[in-house]
């Protein structure tokens, strides 16, 4: 019996031919499909003018903090031995950015 020659086309293995055509599928997904979009103030562009804070646990916090153009965000504060350690504030419901809920 004769030994059968792998499939090749112009010399190129089955492998080769696969990786190539599927090369551009694998950079459109490394890609991504949307684009970034820019704040609309820079971090350094607005401050904060009054913190209120309410204890929730020993190390969390939360606090509502009042910037200079009169927003108020809602910000998640932990501390530990008294030093503030993490800083975590929901920006996408900032008092101010979307409609106020009907009351």
């Amino acid at each position: 019996m004769r030994k059968r020659k792998p499939f090749t086309l112009a010399g190129i293995g089955v492998p080769a031919i696969t990786l190539f055509l599927l090369t551009p599928v694998f950079l459109l997904a490394l890609a991504g499909c949307g684009s970034a979009s820019e704040p609309s103030t820079t971090a350094h562009a607005v401050r904060s003018i009054d913190w209120r804070c309410s204890d929730m646990y020993d190390d969390f916090s939360e606090c509502v903090v009042t910037l200079t153009d009169t927003r108020q965000v809602d910000c998640i504060v932990y501390s530990t031995n008294g030093k503030q350690a993490g800083l975590s504030c929901d920006w996408d419901h900032v008092s101010g950015a979307d409609k106020e809920p009907a009351r």
